[in-house]
C-alpha cells in the first residue's frame, strides 16, 4: 500500500499501486480500447467498478485523485495514455519498435501536427526497408550471375578433364603398336615423375585408370570389329594379362 502525502499538512490518501493500475487497465480493455482515457470519465467509471466489481476495485478515490495534476491516479492514467508501440522483427531477430497506428489516429485525430510527427517514423522505415530489399535484389542478382559463372566453369572443368583422360587413354592405347614409340615417353620412372603426378591428379583413383583405359581400349576393339565385320575367336587358352599387370608396381 502507497501513501502520497499532500501539501499543506493534509492527510494523504492510501491507496494500493496495483489496483489503480488494474482499474485503468479495465477501462481500457472494456470501455475505451483507443484514443486517450478522460480523466473525469474514469473517475465516474471507478464508481461503478467499486459497485460491480469489488474485486478489481476495492474503494473509491475524489475527482481530484483522478483529475488534479501531481495526483496519484492522474499520473497512471497519463501512464497509460502515452502512445503504444508495436514490436516488429526481422529475419535477424533485431526488434523494431513502432508507433499503433490506431492508437495515434485517435489520440491525435484533431491534431494533424502531432498526427504527421507520429506518423513521420512509419513513412520512413518503409522507405528503410524498401531500400534494404532493393539491395538484397541487387545481392542476389550478383549472386546468382556468380553462381551461374561457376557453373559453367565446373561444366568447362568437367569437359577438360574428359578430354584429358580420353587423350591419356589414347596416348596408351596406341603405344601398344609396334614400332611406336610413344610408351618410351609414358615410362614410369623418376625421371619421368610428372607424368605419374598428372595421372594421379587426373584420376581421384588410381584403378579408375586401369578400369577406365580397360573400356576405352574393348570400345575402340568393338568399333573396329563391327566396321570391319570382323569375328574374333580366341584360341589361346593361356591367360590374358591385363592392363594392370602390365603396369604393375609403376604407381
Amino acid at each position: 500500500m502507497s501513501e502520497k502525502k499532500k501539501e499543506r499538512g493534509r492527510p494523504s490518501t492510501k491507496y494500493n499501486e496495483k489496483e489503480l493500475y488494474a482499474i485503468v487497465y479495465h477501462y481500457r480493455e472494456n470501455v475505451k480500447p483507443q484514443g486517450d482515457i478522460k480523466y473525469l470519465q474514469l473517475y465516474k467509471y471507478h464508481l461503478e467498478l467499486s459497485v460491480e466489481r469489488p474485486d478489481i476495485c476495492s474503494g473509491t478515490y475524489s475527482e481530484d485523485f483522478w483529475r488534479k495534476k501531481g495526483q496519484p491516479g492522474r499520473e497512471i492514467i497519463d501512464i497509460v495514455n502515452k502512445i503504444r508501440t508495436v514490436t516488429l522483427v526481422d529475419s535477424n531477430n533485431n526488434n523494431k519498435d513502432i508507433p499503433n497506428v490506431v492508437d495515434v489516429v485517435h489520440k491525435y485525430l484533431k491534431d494533424p501536427e502531432k498526427l504527421i510527427k507520429h506518423l513521420t517514423p512509419l513513412e520512413n522505415e518503409v522507405r528503410r526497408s524498401i531500400d534494404t530489399e532493393r539491395k538484397l535484389k541487387e545481392k542476389n542478382e550478383d549472386l546468382k550471375h556468380q553462381l551461374k559463372q561457376e557453373i559453367e566453369i565446373k561444366r568447362e572443368l568437367r569437359e577438360q578433364v574428359l578430354n584429358l583422360k580420353e587423350c591419356i587413354f589414347k596416348l596408351f592405347h596406341y603405344s601398344e603398336k609396334d614400332g611406336t614409340p610413344i610408351e618410351n615417353l609414358l615410362n614410369m620412372n623418376n625421371k619421368n615423375a610428372r607424368i605419374k603426378n598428372a595421372l594421379d591428379e587426373a584420376f581421384s583413383i588410381p584403378q579408375n585408370f586401369y578400369t577406365e583405359l580397360e573400356n576405352f581400349q574393348q570400345q575402340t576393339t568393338n568399333k573396329v570389329i563391327k566396321k570391319d565385320n570382323i569375328i574374333s575367336l580366341n584360341i589361346n587358352n593361356k591367360p590374358k594379362r591385363t592392363l594392370e599387370d602390365d603396369f604393375e608396381g609403376r604407381f
